[in-house]
């Protein structure tokens, strides 16, 4: 019997190829710091949940700007585990988007950083309706856009990879959303050629 997308996805991330990425992307951006700036620039968050966090660095740019309640999923427990030895005040569960261990509206923002990327088409709605459900106010999205669905093979992995328009998305899924900002960032922001999208619920 062969494997759901889903769990063909889990399985990889969970793998030795997970750890590498950790390992690979475990470098501080100082830039990324002025960018939530940016995107946090007049909206008040006191707590916010990152879907897919890895080993964290996205949780200690917020708390560098102030936001007190910072919390995590992560599904590779590799990198929860580096997360907890690095920063054992940052609140980092195993966890995937697909289950959010959370009650509704429990974060004033809900956000994912090339997350969405990795999950296929069938599977985004699920993860979109997890990542809603948990946000009371704000959910940002920084992700690679495309304008219209494309598969990439993704070093050297098929179906691990999925431009789209993300906002699009997050709008067909959810037209009550009001999209706040939106932009392109890049190297100079600490990113590789990345939108961001920030909406506020109704």
């Amino acid at each position: 019997m062969s494997l759901s997308p889903e769990t063909q996805q889990l399985a990889l991330w969970r793998s030795d190829f997970g750890r590498e990425y950790t390992d690979r992307n475990d470098v501080e951006r100082p830039a990324r710091v002025e960018v939530w700036r940016h995107i946090l620039d007049g909206i008040a968050v006191e707590s916010a949940l990152e879907v897919g966090c890895n080993i964290g660095w996205n949780l200690a740019y917020l708390r560098q700007l102030g936001v007190p309640d910072l919390w995590g999923v992560e599904p590779q427990r590799y990198a929860v585990e580096r997360v907890h030895a690095r920063w054992p005040d940052l609140a980092v569960v195993p966890g995937t988007a697909f289950a959010l261990p959370f009650r509704d509206a429990w974060f004033d923002l809900t956000f994912t950083s090339g997350v969405l990327i990795h999950i296929a088409g069938d599977d985004l709605p699920r993860a979109l309706d997890e990542i809603y459900r948990c946000s009371k106010r704000y959910i940002v999205a920084i992700e690679y856009d495309h304008p219209i669905e494309a598969p990439l093979p993704y070093r050297g992995h098929a179906g691990a990879l999925w431009k789209r328009n993300h906002g699009a998305a997050w709008m067909a899924r959810y037209p009550g959303l009001t999209r706040l900002k939106t932009g392109e960032l890049g190297t100079f922001q600490g990113y590789d050629d990345c939108t961001f999208h920030l909406f506020e619920k109704a």
